[in-house]
């Protein structure tokens, strides 16, 4: 068997983290990586068992997979090697299992000759390295992982850390790594983990420290962005994050906090830890911080014991507040919870409720962006659109300004001329280098809105 391996990622950022932990491991030890599976020796699937349509996909892909390269060494790690292992076996029977979330599988498992692989604990002193080769400008890295809650839908408490643990990245250790990831050329930097608002809960300190202090001690010209936050433990620290934010312009006005109900009767069933009112209440202030800010919510339809009375109560939540973004999704039904065993929303009543929310989300997000029509913005040209027609920046506000070419990492300047729901449509008006200039230009700049 030679040493040549690829990782395929399903799922979230923090599995996108723990497939580049996996990456920086097994080159460490003299593999090398390569982008396509037809040339690995070696296939590492990193799995996803938060919904049952991606498990499918999974399970077909590994079948395929199988069929495809009988030959080839397949190991599937992950949150669904621990909820559906049977099922993983079954697609493909010669599969090894490994039940992990990072790399201390990794030197037992090349080793070995086994084909179950069972780890309990992450030890929390490996963080992936950044190659721009592989990661171009962008440094993902994982902060945290566990979540302080015990939602009744959630089968990541399985798959993962739950029931309330939480286990954090040493503030030094996530410090350094991003200096050096911004050092060697990294220029967009995305904090990631289950429940990044839980941070240093631990280890008695929070997210707003870690914040601070990467603010102060890393120098140069990259952006922050910041992952999922759930409103409790964000509401404990968020005058002081905002504080944070407003004094620097490399963090991205960018805020993802999952509200999953605009009703309190279901946010009880799913056993949240928040009313309605307090992620008003969050949103209320972040926008009263910053007008332009994106918030973007996560919305679940059709949860057991869901009324249309409960249904509608999201709709108009997320209309009163102007929600930029809501990634919607059907409720379902996962092993090992407790909603599993509630009485069910009829698979038609739930996708009746979805195009109906999607339609009115949409046209939400439509007029929040139409806001931006005829302003100067400022960004990093971020990405090629999914369908290579555009080029994507991140504004500074984390919208996304479509434009025609733009070197990629670069810092620029766009007029917004036009808008759809999902992104602006821009002209470019400045892209350079990257150069000292940058930091004084953008913060005079018109539609720069660092004070509001």
């Amino acid at each position: 068997m030679g040493n040549k391996f690829t990782v395929v990622t399903f799922g979230c950022w923090l599995n996108k983290a723990d497939s580049d932990l996996v990456i920086t491991r097994l080159r460490s030890l003299g593999w090398e990586y390569v982008e396509d599976v037809n040339s690995a020796d070696t296939v590492i699937i990193n799995t996803c068992a938060v919904r049952e349509e991606a498990e499918r996909n999974e399970l077909k892909f590994l079948a395929e997979l199988g069929r495809k390269y009988p030959g080839k060494r397949i190991i599937a790690t992950g949150c669904l090697t621990r909820v559906r292992p049977a099922a993983i076996r079954e697609a493909m029977p010669n599969v090894v299992i490994v039940t992990s979330h990072g790399v201390e599988f990794i030197d037992e498992v090349v080793r070995g000759d086994s084909n179950v692989y069972v780890y309990d604990d992450r030890p929390m002193k490996y963080l992936p390295s950044y190659y721009p080769e592989l990661h171009g400008h962008r440094y993902v890295v994982p902060i945290q992982v566990g979540c302080l809650g015990n939602c009744s839908f959630c089968v990541t408490k399985i798959g993962r850390m739950g029931f309330g643990k939480v286990r954090s990245y040493e503030r030094d250790d996530l410090i350094n790594a991003i200096k050096r990831a911004v050092d060697n050329g990294a220029r967009e930097v995305y904090l990631t983990g289950q429940e990044i608002s839980a941070y240093g809960r631990d280890r008695g300190y929070d997210l707003a420290d870690l914040l601070e202090e990467l603010l102060r001690r890393v120098d140069g010209r990259f952006m922050i962005r910041l992952g999922m936050m759930e409103p409790l433990e964000l509401s404990r620290m968020l005058d002081r994050l905002l504080d944070i934010v407003k004094s620097d312009w490399r963090v991205y006005r960018f805020f993802h906090i999952p509200v999953q109900s605009g009703s309190d009767r279901i946010l009880t069933l799913m056993r949240r830890k928040y009313s309605v009112g307090l992620f008003r209440d969050i949103v209320t202030r972040i926008r009263r911080f910053f007008h332009e800010a994106t918030v973007v919510t996560d919305i679940i339809v059709g949860f057991p014991g869901e009324s249309d009375e409960d249904f509608w109560a999201s709709v108009r939540l997320i209309e009163e507040l102007g929600i930029d973004k809501v990634n919607l999704a059907r409720y379902s039904r996962r092993p090992f919870t407790e909603a599993a065993y509630m009485e069910q929303v009829p698979e038609q009543v739930k996708k009746e409720r979805s195009k109906m929310a999607t339609e009115i989300f949409s046209k939400v997000a439509l007029e929040r962006n139409k806001l931006f029509i005829g302003r100067e913005m400022w960004g990093i040209a971020s990405e090629v659109d999914f369908r290579g027609e555009s080029y994507i920046i991140r504004s500074y506000n984390y919208k996304p300004i479509a434009v025609k070419r733009v070197d990629i990492g670069a810092f620029v300047k766009a007029r917004i001329i036009d808008a759809t729901s999902h992104r602006l449509i821009g002209e470019l008006l400045e892209s350079e280098e990257l150069g000292v200039r940058y930091r004084v230009d953008f913060r005079i700049s018109e539609g720069l809105d660092l004070t509001s």
